[in-house]
């Protein structure tokens, strides 16, 4: 499968369709948007529908806005003038901005952060002019729930401090303070915003640095020294353990420490930072496609495959804005990372175009969203493909 994406992609991107050459990937992604469109909801939506709905009988306001950012990033770059499967998505996205800016169900607020980050982005790639207030709106709105002094958190005493985490919660937690970066950093919030360096102190204090920090310290926190990232402070969805110190460590795990290094580096920290080398250590000590490292246990060797899709998504965004192509395990195996996410992802697809994954959790036994997920993944795969195509000696530019 690798030979084969690096033959026929270089001629592919390199000629401009002066001679017709396959193209695997685009061709998956074509059948993934099929999918998706036969299976938009009566009200324009996607996602739940009925009994599965928080309210019942309406699409999910969250996974409506990440399949209109999934087709608005396809090769063929989909805009609302080219169907329904567009133009009623956004219409629905749309009418579920608030009064307070965030994008969400009125009767369903829990989830109000991550649906508002994922509506943000969806709408600054389809139109950052066209859609430039509720753009405006919606960025003011992710500012707002971030816990920090105006919220009467305070840096020294709350670990939360800098977060933004979901309206069901009074903890902060990574996974939504990564989705608020990703979509302010996309939607073009200023790096001198107070609001980053906030962020980043938060995100810190979910990486299980060599050295403990000390409010992590006082509060009977330790650290696994493995550079990796957890689900927040005091908290992981892997594993934890009691050290001999007394401390308990919460285990590192692959979505997360993705979702950490990203968060780090739109949060402007350097490539060089101790922080950003050591969780890029980790995810290449760790590099796999077959599940989602550090969530398999003795106990239950399943659990790898838990939140698997979304961990893709989340590795091909956080490495093409790494930079890097090739990775180099704990065994000295090189990785050229697109190339076998890609190769590895067309081979789950289904007939009909679907992804889904056989572990419920998080959503994960949602073919909407497992799909886009991985459509996500293979866009970026394919363009970092390209662009390794393009940097090779002797192509012609």
């Amino acid at each position: 499968m690798r030979k084969i994406l690096t033959v026929t992609l270089i001629p592919l991107f390199l000629l401009a369709g002066s001679v017709c050459f396959a193209d695997p990937i685009k061709d998956a992604l074509d059948k993934g948007v099929k999918f998706l469109a036969k299976n938009q909801n009566a009200d324009g939506g996607y996602g739940p529908f009925g009994s599965e709905s928080r309210v019942k009988n309406t699409s999910d306001v969250g996974i409506t806005a990440f399949i209109v950012y999934t087709c608005a990033i396809h090769p063929r770059k989909y805009q609302v003038v080219d169907g329904p499967f567009m133009s009623k998505a956004v219409k629905y996205i749309l009418s579920h901005q608030q009064p307070d800016g965030g994008f969400y169900h009125s009767k369903d607020p829990v989830l109000k952060n991550y649906r508002t980050s994922v509506a943000l982005m969806a709408l600054v790639k389809l139109d950052r002019v066209g859609y430039s207030e509720p753009i405006r709106r919606a960025r003011a709105f992710i500012v707002s729930q971030q816990r920090n002094e105006r919220t009467n958190y305070s840096k020294g005493e709350h670990l939360s401090f800098g977060s933004v985490g979901h309206s069901g919660s009074l903890r902060g937690d990574l996974s939504n303070a990564a989705y608020a970066a990703e979509a302010m950093r996309e939607a073009g919030f200023s790096a001198s915003e107070p609001f980053w360096k906030k962020l980043e102190l938060f995100v810190s204090r979910c990486q299980n640095n060599t050295q403990v920090d000390s409010l992590l310290g006082k509060s009977g926190i330790g650290s696994t020294k493995d550079w990796g990232f957890r689900y927040a402070p005091n908290d992981t969805r892997g594993p934890s353990e009691s050290l001999d110190d007394g401390r308990t460590a919460y285990s590192s795990y692959g979505s997360m420490t993705y979702q950490g290094l990203k968060s780090l580096l739109y949060a402007n920290v350097d490539k060089k930072d101790p922080r950003v080398q050591g969780a890029f250590k980790w995810i290449s000590d760790n590099f796999t496609v077959t599940e989602n490292p550090g969530m398999r246990t003795p106990g239950n060797p399943k659990a790898g495959l838990q939140g698997l899709y979304y961990y893709y998504h989340t590795m091909a965004k956080t490495l093409s804005v790494y930079g890097e192509s090739v990775l180099v395990d704990s065994k000295g195996v090189k990785h050229n990372w697109a190339e076998e996410l890609s190769g590895h992802l067309m081979k789950l697809q289904g007939e009909d175009g679907r992804w889904e994954n056989t572990s419920g959790r998080w959503w994960e036994n949602l073919p909407t969203l497992d799909t886009a997920y991985s459509m996500i993944s293979l866009s970026i795969c394919r363009d970092d493909l390209a662009r390794q195509a393009a940097d090779k000696p002797g192509t012609e530019k």
